[in-house]
């Protein structure tokens, strides 16, 4: 992914939209600023996001990049064709436009999003956990909305909290998906997914490979089995939440069997049937998670109603043993027989052609089962997401080179931002005398008449301080002997006032400039901070990571042939990965376990005031 301007580059160039933005609607617009007046973003991984108000008051999200991903052009113009199809509220409008804004003389893209005004899905939880019938109500309108989704052939990718507003109109709720970075449209079949989606929501399986229409099937039933879950008990939410979930960890799906949740939802009588399917979802392969109506409505396949303990215990690989892997000795016995005998009989040609084709075919079946095993593709996933911490470290960084340049710079130009206070309050100063001069006193000069003033009017130029050398230059049909008089009468004007023009700038305008730059200095420090902050936050994660990874056993390509072969055996599943955030054992507990910082690209960037 290549490099594009860091936030506060994109910060700096925003100060001037009429110059950055292509759109003529954003060119017209005020970005929404912090105590300095700067146009403060919302930062994550990939994108920092912009709040804008257009002149006539509708509000955008501007969400600027901050590298080249793959394909990305195509994936949102795929995506915006479908929804522009499809007729639902729960989707936004968007466009993307592949050169909407210009930092330092280069176009870079942009997503120009409506702006929506509901409140994320943990925080409606959280504010609504003592009315349940509004906790049903809202599961019911999740129900209805994957069922939607399903109809519709589409899926989001990343359904999580962030990602999720609920709008309030009196009693009805409604709800509303954003950020389309991952989002299955049918035009882009048969590509990968352009991330594997928020940890503690998504399947522990899911690769970069599962991107379909059944994409969001285990996150729909996450989410639904947790609203169900806090409108019956709402102390479970005090127990688990941890800012950045839906009372679900990731550490509850990689090993269900050791998850306190799972075993407190199995004790709630109405709950552990949707619970149980749940547990059960973390154990079949992504695209064979049910639709959540199914599991509604009870219309479930034997193989998907449970999971032995003592079959989880173990791991799907180790237990399943398929018609391939059951077949695959047999097999191998039977074409080295048929091969062996026709080498005996002579054929040496046809036996060595069978012998290449019989490699060949079985490599690939071996290759593709390989690749479907739980534990391969967990492996691959955690090395996704520890990729995905690694390029938001490198990210961060970037960041806070950036504004450590900008605080050197500011601590070393003071001469130069004082000339340019000087020539900003001289040029006011020069404005407020200007300004009392209309052009019909042009006429007073040698060769200028009323056509001219006509001109200047037409050109919407009324005053002498709109008579610049540029605004004239640009004049229609008018000579250029005209042109210079006009320059003239505005020279003139400026030298009678010339002694009435500071020279200086005055002891409180050069406190004031102090005081600015100081304040800049502190604002760039605290931005630095939090950004290390951020930077420590995804270290511990990746490491957290990492260690999941260090400690699950790795299965090569070598050991599931000889299992194949029936030389040998699958790894039986880990005791359970280390879970960094222990959740209480009992629900009543009233002391918190402290966890990490949330992680900023996993918040909500689109509510927010």
């Amino acid at each position: 992914m290549s490099s594009y301007p860091t936030p506060s580059e994109y910060q700096e160039a925003l100060q001037t939209p009429a110059a950055t933005f292509s759109d003529p609607t954003l060119q017209d617009s005020t970005p929404r600023t912090n105590a300095l007046g700067l146009p403060q973003p919302i930062t994550g991984s990939f994108a920092a996001v912009f709040p804008v108000t257009t002149d006539a008051g509708t509000r955008y999200a501007v969400k600027c990049f901050l590298a080249k991903r793959p394909d990305q052009e195509a994936r949102y113009e795929a995506v915006a064709e479908a929804l522009a199809s499809v007729d639902h509220a729960a989707f936004v409008d968007f466009g993307y436009q592949p050169e909407g804004l210009t930092v330092k003389g280069k176009s870079y893209p942009l997503l120009k999003m409506e702006w929506s005004r509901g409140t994320t899905l943990n925080r409606f939880v959280e504010s609504h956990l003592g009315q349940p019938d509004v906790l049903d109500r809202l599961a019911e309108s999740w129900a209805a909305l994957m069922s939607d989704l399903e109809a519709m052939d589409l899926a989001h990718g990343d359904l999580q909290h962030g990602n999720v507003l609920v709008e309030t109109a009196g009693d009805a709720l409604r709800l509303r998906l954003v950020d389309y970075d991952t989002m299955y449209v049918p035009a882009l079949e048969g590509r990968v997914s352009a991330e594997v989606g928020h940890r503690n929501y998504q399947h522990p399986d899911r690769t970069d490979a599962d991107f379909g229409p059944s994409l969001d099937r285990f996150a729909g039933l996450v989410v639904y089995t947790a609203l169900r879950a806090c409108a019956m008990r709402p102390s479970l939410w005090d127990a688990h939440d941890t800012g950045e979930n839906l009372l679900f960890h990731d550490a509850d799906f990689y090993a269900p069997e050791e998850s306190v949740l799972f075993e407190t939802l199995a004790e709630t009588e109405p709950l552990r049937e949707l619970a149980e399917a749940l547990r059960t979802a973390c154990y079949v392969e992504p695209a064979d998670v049910p639709p959540l109506s199914a599991v509604r409505e009870g219309r479930l396949e034997p193989s998907q109603v449970s999971v032995s303990r003592s079959q989880a215990r173990r791991g799907r690989d180790a237990v399943e043993r398929s018609a391939f892997a059951r077949w695959s000795l047999p097999a191998t016995i039977g074409i080295g027989g048929i091969v062996l005998g026709l080498m005996a009989a002579g054929w040496i040609l046809v036996a060595t052609t069978m012998l290449l084709a019989g490699v060949g075919v079985g490599s690939g079946l071996v290759a593709t089962r390989y690749r479907r095993l739980s534990l391969v593709r967990r492996r691959r996933r955690l090395e996704q997401e520890a990729e995905r911490f690694a390029s938001t470290i490198r990210e961060l960084r970037r960041e806070v080179d950036s504004l450590q340049a900008k605080r050197e710079d500011l601590r070393t130009s003071m001469a130069t931002r004082r000339k340019e206070r000087l020539r900003e309050v001289q040029k006011k100063a020069l404005h407020d005398r200007l300004k009392h001069h209309f052009v019909a006193e042009v006429r007073d000069v040698e060769g200028l008449t009323h056509k001219h003033v006509v001109r200047l009017k037409a050109a919407n130029i009324r005053t002498a301080s709109e008579v610049t050398p540029e605004a004239v230059d640009g004049l229609q049909r008018i000579s250029d002997r005209a042109r210079a008089r006009l320059k003239m009468w505005r020279a003139a004007l400026e030298e009678k006032y010339a002694d009435e023009i500071p020279e200086a700038l005055s002891p409180a305008q050069e406190r004031r400039l102090q005081r600015y730059v100081e304040h800049r200095i502190e604002d760039l420090n605290d931005q630095i901070a939090r950004t290390r902050e951020k930077i420590q936050t995804q270290r511990t994660e990746r490491e957290r990571i990492e260690t999941r990874l260090d400690e699950m056993p790795d299965l090569s390509v070598g050991r599931y042939v000889r299992y194949l072969l029936r030389l040998g055996t699958l790894p039986e599943r880990a005791e359970g990965p280390p879970d960094p955030t222990p959740r209480p054992e009992a629900e009543g507990a009233t002391e918190r376990t402290p966890v990490p910082d949330p992680i900023e690209d996993d918040r909500s960037w689109w509510s927010r005031e």
